[in-house]
C-alpha cells in the first residue's frame, strides 16, 4: 500500500503545471459592481420631475417620493430642469401607499417528553426510568406585516412625445416570530418609496448592481487578491503577463480570468464607447474559452456559491446581454450577439430572441426594463408564446411585464 501511495505521489509531481488548470474543488467567487444603462436612451439632461397623488392621505408620500426620483436622478449625473422648457419631463401618480399588520396562527410540531417509561438494565440488573419523547402539536403567533405601493409614470421628451411608461407596484410581506425583531410600517414604507424611485430612475440615468463571478484558480491563484480588493486593472495585468497555454483546455482558463477582468473594467469605465469596447472584448474571451473547453460547464451555466453575495448567473450570457444595452445606450444599432450554448442547436443571434434567451437573462440578473429593452431593439425574434410555452417562461421566474412584451412583438 504504501508503494502505491509513493507511486502515485510521483505521477502527480510528474503531471504538468496545465494539467491542475481549473476551477479547483472549493469555487472561488467575488463579486463585481455591474453598470447597468438606463432603460431608455432619451437622456437625462434638464429632467422635469413631478409626483401627485389624487389621494389627501398620500400627498406627503408623493413629496417624498419626488425627493427620492430627484436624488437617484442626480446620483447618475442627470440634472433637473430649474428653469425655462425641460429636456425630459417626468411625471409620476402615486396611488396608494399603505402597510398594515396581522397576526397569523401556525399550528407546529415540536419534540417534546410526553412521559417516561420503565427499562431494564441488564448491566445494573434493576429497572431504569428512561424519558419518552413524541411530537406535540403547538400553536405559534406570527407577527405579519404587509405594505403596497402602486402608481405609474410617464416620460415624454423635449417635443412632448412619449418615451415610455408603465405602473409601479412594489410590495412587503414578512412574517415575524418570537424572537425576531419586526421591522416598523414606516421603515417598509419609507423602503418601497426607494426601490419605487430607483425604478423610475433607471429609465433615465444609469444604476448599479452587484453580481457575483467565478475566478480561475491554479496559476491564477496568486493573482486572486486583486479581485478581492476590485484592483482589477492589476488583476488584468497580471493575468496577461502569463503566457498563452499550448493546451487549448487549459487556454481556456486563461481566457475566462481576461473575460472576468475585462467585464469588470468596463463597469467602471466612464466612456460609454470605451467600455462597450471592453466588453465585446469580454463577450468574445467568454466564447473564446467556451470553444477551448467544452467540457467546463462552468464556463456556460450558472453556479450558487455561499461566498458570493448573488446567485452567479451564465457568464457569456450577461456579458451578451450588457454588450446589447452598452450599444443601444451609446446610441448604435445593436449588433447581433452570438451566445454559445451548451446545445447544439443554432445560437441566438442566428434566429433571433428567443425564450431560452429571455430566461437566461432573467437568471443572470438582468432587470425586466432592461429584458424589455432588450427584446424591443432585438432585430428577430422567435418566441413561443403558446399556452405550453407561458407555462414553461412562468415557472422560469420570468415576470408578467416581461411576458407581455414578448407577446407584443
Amino acid at each position: 500500500m504504501r508503494r502505491l501511495l509513493i507511486a502515485l505521489a510521483v505521477l502527480c509531481l510528474a503531471l504538468p503545471l496545465s494539467a491542475r488548470e481549473g476551477f479547483g474543488f472549493k469555487k472561488k467567487a467575488v463579486d463585481i459592481e455591474r453598470t447597468i444603462p438606463p432603460a431608455t436612451n432619451v437622456g437625462a439632461r434638464r429632467v422635469k420631475v413631478e409626483v401627485s397623488s389624487d389621494r389627501r392621505d398620500a400627498e406627503d408620500d408623493a413629496r417624498t417620493l419626488e425627493r427620492y426620483v430627484t436624488e437617484a436622478i442626480l446620483a447618475g449625473d442627470g440634472t433637473l430642469a430649474e428653469a425655462g422648457k425641460p429636456e425630459v419631463t417626468l411625471i409620476v401618480t402615486l396611488d396608494r401607499l399603505e402597510s398594515h399588520e396581522t397576526w397569523d396562527t401556525d399550528t407546529e410540531y415540536e419534540r417534546r417528553q410526553t412521559g417516561t417509561k420503565q427499562k431494564w438494565n441488564e448491566k445494573k440488573q434493576k429497572y431504569e426510568t428512561e424519558p419518552v419523547y413524541s411530537s406535540v402539536a403547538v400553536q405559534k403567533q406570527y407577527k405579519v406585516i404587509e405594505a403596497t405601493l402602486r402608481g405609474a409614470f410617464e416620460i415624454a421628451d423635449r417635443e412632448d412625445r412619449d418615451v415610455a411608461s408603465s405602473s409601479i407596484d412594489e410590495s412587503f410581506r414578512k412574517k415575524y416570530g418570537d424572537y425576531e425583531t419586526a421591522a416598523s410600517p414606516t421603515s417598509i414604507e419609507d423602503d418601497l418609496l426607494r426601490a419605487a424611485a430607483k425604478k423610475i430612475a433607471a429609465q433615465l440615468v444609469p444604476t448599479t448592481d452587484r453580481v457575483g463571478v467565478l475566478l480561475p484558480r491554479a496559476t491564477f491563484e496568486k493573482m486572486i487578491p486583486f479581485a478581492e480588493s476590485g484592483d482589477w486593472d492589476r488583476y488584468l495585468a497580471a493575468v496577461e503577463a502569463v503566457p498563452a497555454r499550448k493546451n487549448p483546455k487549459d487556454e481556456a482558463y486563461r481566457q475566462f480570468a481576461l473575460a472576468v477582468a475585462k467585464e469588470a473594467i468596463a463597469y467602471q469605465t466612464k466612456s460609454r464607447d470605451d467600455a462597450l469596447g471592453l466588453l465585446r472584448e469580454s463577450l468574445s474571451h467568454y466564447e473564446l474559452a467556451i470553444e477551448s473547453n467544452p467540457s467546463e460547464e462552468l464556463f456556460r451555466k450558472g453556479y450558487t456559491s455561499l461566498l458570493a453575495m448573488s446567485e452567479i448567473g451564465p457568464p457569456a450570457t450577461r456579458a451578451a446581454a450588457s454588450v446589447n444595452l452598452y450599444a443601444n445606450w451609446t446610441s448604435e444599432m445593436p449588433a447581433p450577439v452570438r451566445v454559445a450554448s451548451a446545445a447544439p442547436a443554432a445560437p441566438a443571434a442566428a434566429s433571433g430572441m428567443r425564450n431560452q434567451t429571455v430566461i437566461d437573462l432573467v437568471k443572470a440578473g438582468v432587470s425586466d426594463e432592461n429584458i424589455v429593452l432588450a427584446i424591443k431593439s432585438a432585430s428577430a425574434t422567435q418566441f413561443d408564446v403558446s399556452p405550453n410555452g407561458l407555462i414553461a417562461l412562468s415557472k422560469a421566474g420570468v415576470s408578467k411585464s416581461v411576458i407581455a412584451a414578448m407577446q407584443k412583438k
